[in-house]
């Protein structure tokens, strides 16, 4: 059964330029939350959030929906998001690691809340960043946006099992890190 981002890209594919733009709309958050974790840094997210959707563009014609739109989407976001990875660390480049800012700025508790919770989300993002890049990936996809195993084990290429003992063990990573440093 194909879904309802699947038969907007298919529109879309047809001439329908608001089905492009409603996919846009819709997916350009999760997009940019996805990849502000991956590459830590706001702006080179949405350059990436911005390189997706021209990916789409230009594969309009192509596309066949083989799985959910999601899924396709976020494999394309994924496979920037490594190969702008791998070209920073080929430059010595260090993301930035601003990316605790945006989680923590709406809300307005006292000080020492503030406190704890920056402190919480700098450990936790520091945590999440030692993780091995497939286990950070698997747990982002599943966590961030919701992709179930299959999904996940289609954006990576790897099985539904694989999936599992990958998030199986970014977890025990995170509980273990977080331990350590007393939280």
């Amino acid at each position: 059964m194909m879904d309802e981002d699947s038969r907007l890209m298919l529109a879309f594919q047809a001439g329908d330029r608001q089905a492009f733009e409603q996919l846009f709309r819709s997916y350009t958050p999760r997009l940019m939350a996805f990849l502000l974790r991956m590459v830590k840094d706001r702006g080179r997210a949405e350059e990436l959030t911005q390189d997706v959707f021209v990916r789409v563009y230009q594969a309009a014609e192509r596309y066949e929906p083989r799985a959910k739109f999601s899924t396709w989407l976020f494999g394309i976001a994924h496979n920037l998001a490594l190969n702008d990875l791998a070209r920073a660390y080929r430059k010595r480049e260090r993301p930035l690691e601003d990316a605790h800012s945006e989680t923590t700025a709406d809300r307005n508790p006292d000080a020492s809340e503030q406190l704890e919770a920056r402190r919480m989300t700098e450990a936790l993002e520091a945590a999440i960043g030692e993780l091995p890049e497939r286990q950070r990936s698997a747990l982002m996809l599943r966590t961030v946006q919701g992709l179930g195993y299959e999904e996940i084990g289609t954006v990576l290429g790897a099985s539904v099992s694989s999936v599992k003992s990958l998030l199986h063990r970014a977890r025990e990573k995170l509980v273990s890190q977080m331990k350590e440093a007393g939280r």
